[in-house]
């Protein structure tokens, strides 16, 4: 008996493997994409390698940073410039033939390991995330929402479930599920925010994206506010990581220009041209809602001063969404 769950528990991260070799190549073409290609502003200007090692969580909490890359292209742009179609459409989601075979030779695993232990959920999270991974989301939202009855206090469950609703074009069910996924965390998770604002956006309701982004700043402001009073780190609100308040002001613009507020979101790169003079984030959203709404000559201005303020790694990306 002790040797069957042994074999159970193995088969279980067995199909996780292939997910984490995935993650890696996801991984490096996002750094090739950031250096030639599309605009990924969840890297810092002074950029910082990570490593996923041996002590990163697993599984669902895994695949939720692999499905995190879709977002990655057009995410804080200005109305007009990649809609959420474009978006996904630009996302190279094909995998290798061979990858493919080890994935359904994984998943025929750990649905044989399901069949004798339906309840054993390290199976269940294997079978979810590698049937995301091979596109299969209908099937891999069905297990998602099994997985979530045995754990309803994983944010990182409701947050691969919100990615795969996106999927799905599912855009309310997806933002039922960030929410979700940020109540049950009790933190700031800039990935979930990010989702959460997309499928919103999709939805058709930008307006309550600007109210949510706005509570999540003010939240934020508030995390500053108390660590800096005392001399501590320590706050009242604790975030999940790091979150830069620029790209959550240019997730705030985005949001109004999807809702057709363009002063509003002008406003908002403004204070961040204002508050960070030397970011060039600020000066290039604010260029491309400028030039979608035909202020031409202001919007070279911008994207001018973008450019000479734009690490090396991103003048290329600057010149290529000012054309």
């Amino acid at each position: 008996m002790c040797d069957f769950n042994f074999c159970v528990y193995v088969l279980g991260y067995f199909g996780i493997f292939f997910v984490l070799i995935k993650l890696a190549l996801k991984q490096k073409k996002a750094e090739e994409e950031k250096a030639y290609g599309a605009i990924d502003y969840d890297a810092p200007i002074e950029s910082e390698s990570t490593t996923i090692g041996l002590g990163t969580k697993i599984g669902v909490g895994a695949a939720v940073i692999v499905f995190g890359l879709v977002f990655a292209l057009g995410d804080f742009l200005p109305s007009g410039s990649v809609s959420p179609t474009e978006e996904i459409s630009s996302t190279d989601k094909r995998i290798a033939e061979d990858e493919r075979a080890n994935l359904l030779k994984t998943l025929q695993q750990i649905e044989a390991t399901l069949a004798s232990s339906p309840e054993d959920s390290i199976s269940l999270e294997g079978a979810a995330v590698t049937l995301a991974q091979l596109g299969e989301y209908n099937r891999a939202s069905s297990l998602l929402e099994d997985l979530i009855k045995k754990k309803p206090s994983d944010p990182d469950v409701y947050r691969l479930l919100g990615e795969v609703k996106y999927e799905l074009k599912d855009y309310e069910g997806s933002a039922t599920a960030f929410r979700m996924s940020c109540m049950v965390s009790g933190t700031i998770d800039f990935g979930v925010l990010r989702g959460l604002t997309n499928a919103l956006i999709a939805a058709k309701k930008p307006d309550e994206a600007v109210q949510m982004l706005l509570a999540s700043r003010k939240r934020l402001n508030e995390e500053k506010t108390i660590g800096s009073s005392d001399g501590t780190k320590k706050s009242a609100v604790k975030s999940k990581s790091d979150v830069d308040p620029i790209q959550v002001d240019l997730l705030l613009g985005k949001s109004y220009s999807e809702w057709g507020r363009v002063s509003d979101a002008v406003s908002v790169y403004n204070q961040l041209i204002s508050t960070y003079p030397d970011d060039f984030r600020g000066y290039l959203a604010k260029g491309i809602i400028l030039k979608e709404n035909g202020n031409v000559g202001d919007a070279e201005r911008m994207f001018i001063q973008a450019r000479f303020f734009a690490p090396e790694n991103a003048k290329a990306l600057v010149d290529k969404y000012s054309k």
